[in-house]
């Protein structure tokens, strides 16, 4: 048997046998049901022994079924502006390979980065990082890139299974998660944090203040490691082409035209969100709406079904639905609060306790995933702060760190769309994103409590 499938079968044993443990005192019954529904179904997404919408239909029955929370809440990621951004990035995307607008910039990238291998693993981590100075959606940066990057892969020569493809895919996906976490506006726990701080401790983070807390190592090391790990993990070449002479760029056609407006419009919204109040959902949405409609779309509406691969919506509902029924039902805030009681907050060690923030962070967000995890972090900092001797607002801050050292896929919305648009298999997600994350605990993060240090943030 598998090692995926044993795990998944662990899941499952340890999923039934939470849910019919007796609740310990203090603790509601509805806590203990809702864990044993959660571990199973992360069991499931984590070792995809089903495909990742049979196990959230799963998720979604349980929930259900059992009354753990109102299916308003348990469907609550179908009401998440996430899904609709998706959608409409997905039909975009769709565009963007039909009017072949993605293989002209394919071929630009391919100009400027493709001498090497490497180069052009690490000029797409280096393009992922300016855009999130510029558009501030990772779910959206994805759906606009990865299929340019598809493109381009099919331009250098790497195949459907092979490592440089998924080279390339892994740099559009972590890419645009690991370094953007350095800046404010650029991912949705960033903005969840900052949102959390506000209304629950009256924080108030500032651009700077986080991008200097943060890019000098998070940013920059991340710039410069992920390629480095991408190469080395998924090692392939371009293979040498016989010297062509290249023709002549071809005229733009009136669909690339039309596409590169849309998208010229879409982006500019997007950035000025802050300015006209319209959520980024509803631009992706409409943006979707406009490149399949008659006359002024570039995409007949008849192709758009049977290039649409729907599970993925329902995936990433399931996953942004967990995360509020976890923290609806109470079991987020009680195993932050079991983890607070098992880990030494009290540490002589300045290093050990920043790590063990950390870990709790980390441990809580294999659960509540990403989006979920600050809300619940932040809500419980206060003890965290008094055990630790540190400023609530260092406390607040060191989550940050958790979040660079994902290792499954389902745990980040923009990773779930990565696969979603290029059928990338999970283990190949997971031969990166584990030993990176392994060298963002050993490094990383030590290297991120010296700096604090050395800015006077955390006490000597």
């Amino acid at each position: 048997m598998k090692l995926s499938n044993c795990l998944a079968w662990i899941a499952v044993a340890a999923g039934i046998a939470i849910f019919f443990w007796p609740a310990p005192a203090g603790v509601e019954p509805v806590v203990m049901r809702t864990a044993g529904i959660v571990v199973l179904t992360i069991g499931l997404f984590a070792t995809a022994i089903i495909p990742e919408f049979l196990s959230a239909l799963i998720f979604f029955f349980l929930c259900v079924i059992v009354a753990v929370a109102p299916t308003n809440v348990v469907f609550s990621g179908f009401f998440s502006g996430a899904v609709w951004l998706v959608l409409g990035g997905l039909i975009i995307g769709i565009g963007i390979e039909v009017s072949g607008f993605g293989a002209r910039i394919a071929g630009t990238l391919e100009r400027v980065f493709g001498q090497s291998y490497f180069r052009v693993i690490a000029g797409t981590v280096l393009l992922m990082l300016l855009l999130a100075f510029l558009m501030p959606s990772a779910v959206g940066r994805v759906t606009i890139m990865l299929p340019v990057v598809l493109a381009l892969a099919d331009r250098l020569g790497f195949e459907a299974e092979s490592n440089g493809r998924a080279g390339l895919i892994l740099a559009v996906g972590m890419g645009t998660l690991v370094s953007p976490f350095s800046v404010l506006p650029a991912n949705v726990p960033n903005v969840v944090l900052s949102g959390a701080a506000e209304a629950v401790h009256g924080i108030q983070f500032s651009y700077t203040d986080w991008l200097f807390l943060h890019f000098p190592v998070l940013g920059l090391l991340g710039l410069i490691t992920l390629p480095v790990a991408i190469f080395f993990i998924f090692p392939d070449k371009i293979t040498d082409r016989p010297q062509m002479e290249v023709p002549p760029p071809k005229p733009w056609t009136v669909d690339e035209k039309k596409l590169m407006g849309l998208l010229v419009i879409t982006l500019g919204l997007w950035a000025t969100d802050n300015l006209h109040g319209v959520s980024l959902a509803w631009i992706s949405l409409g943006a979707g709406i406009v490149c399949a409609l008659p006359v002024i779309g570039v995409l007949p509406a008849g192709q758009i079904m049977p290039k649409m691969n729907f599970g993925p919506i329902i995936f990433l509902a399931a996953v942004v639905g967990m995360g509020t029924v976890v923290t609806q039902t109470g079991l987020g805030e009680a195993l932050a609060q079991f983890l607070i009681a098992k880990v030494d907050l009290s540490a002589e060690s300045g290093l050990q306790k920043f790590a063990s923030v950390v870990g709790l962070g980390w441990v809580l967000q294999l659960v509540t995933t990403l989006p979920g995890q600050p809300a619940i972090m932040t809500a419980v900092s206060e003890p965290i702060a008094t055990a630790t001797g540190w400023s609530l607002t260092a406390v607040l801050m060191t989550q940050v760190s958790a979040w660079a050292l994902l290792i499954f896929p389902y745990q980040a919305p923009p990773l779930v769309v990565a696969r979603a648009i290029s059928g990338l298999p999970i283990s190949k997600f997971m031969k990166l994103m584990i030993p990176f994350a392994l060298f963002g605990a050993l490094v990383s993060v030590p290297l991120q409590y010296y700096w604090w240090k050395l800015l006077g943030y955390l006490p000597g």
